[in-house]
C-alpha cells in the first residue's frame, strides 16, 4: 500500500522572508507545501520491528501520523514533582531499570530526576522505555519488548 501525504503551512510575508527569498533564489508563495509519500510493507505480515528512517525533515512524523492515526504514540503525561523512575505505574524497579537501559538510558543518577529537567533525548529515551512497556507504537521507534504480559498494567500508559 502506498501512502501519499501533502502538507502545506503559509508562508508570512515579512521583510525577512522577502530577504531570504532573494538570497537563495526561492519562488515567491503564500504556501509552501511539502509531498511525502512511501510503501508500506504488509501489516498483515508477522514482524517484531518497524522504522521509518530518514533525515530530519524527511516526513518521518507526517508518514507514521498517516499509517498508524490514534494508534501512535506521542508523548506520556509525566509526574513534575517526582522522580522519573516513579512515573512507571506498578512496574518493578528491575523492569524499568531494564527497559531505561535497553534505549539507552542507563544513567541511575539522571533516573532520580522530574523528566521535566532531562534532555531532550533522555526524555525520549524515557517516552520510548513507557511506550515499551505498554506495547504501544512510537514516532521514531516501535517495537516489541520481552517484557511479562505488558497488557496487565498498562495504567501508566493513559
Amino acid at each position: 500500500m502506498k501512502i501519499v501525504v501533502e502538507v502545506q503551512s503559509p508562508i508570512h510575508d515579512s521583510f525577512r522572508v522577502r530577504q531570504l527569498i532573494g538570497m537563495f533564489d526561492l519562488p515567491a508563495s503564500s504556501a509552501a507545501t511539502q509531498r511525502f509519500g512511501v510503501e508500506l510493507p504488509d501489516m498483515s505480515e508477522d514482524w517484531q520491528i518497524g522504522l521509518i528512517v530518514g533525515p530530519s525533515g524527511s516526513g518521518k512524523t507526517t508518514i507514521a501520523r498517516q499509517a498508524y492515526g490514534e494508534a501512535l504514540h506521542q508523548s506520556f503525561d509525566w509526574p513534575s514533582d517526582r522522580a522519573v523512575i516513579d512515573g512507571f505505574g506498578n512496574r518493578s524497579v528491575k523492569e524499568i531499570t531494564h527497559v531505561l537501559s535497553s534505549v539507552g538510558f542507563s544513567s541511575p543518577p539522571a533516573w532520580l530526576r522530574p523528566y521535566s529537567v532531562l534532555s531532550n533525548g533522555e526524555k525520549f529515551r524515557c517516552d520510548l522505555a513507557r511506550a515499551l512497556l505498554c506495547g504501544m507504537q512510537n514516532d521514531e521507534f516501535r517495537m516489541q519488548n520481552e517484557m511479562q504480559d505488558p497488557k496487565n498494567d498498562s495504567s501508566f500508559c493513559i
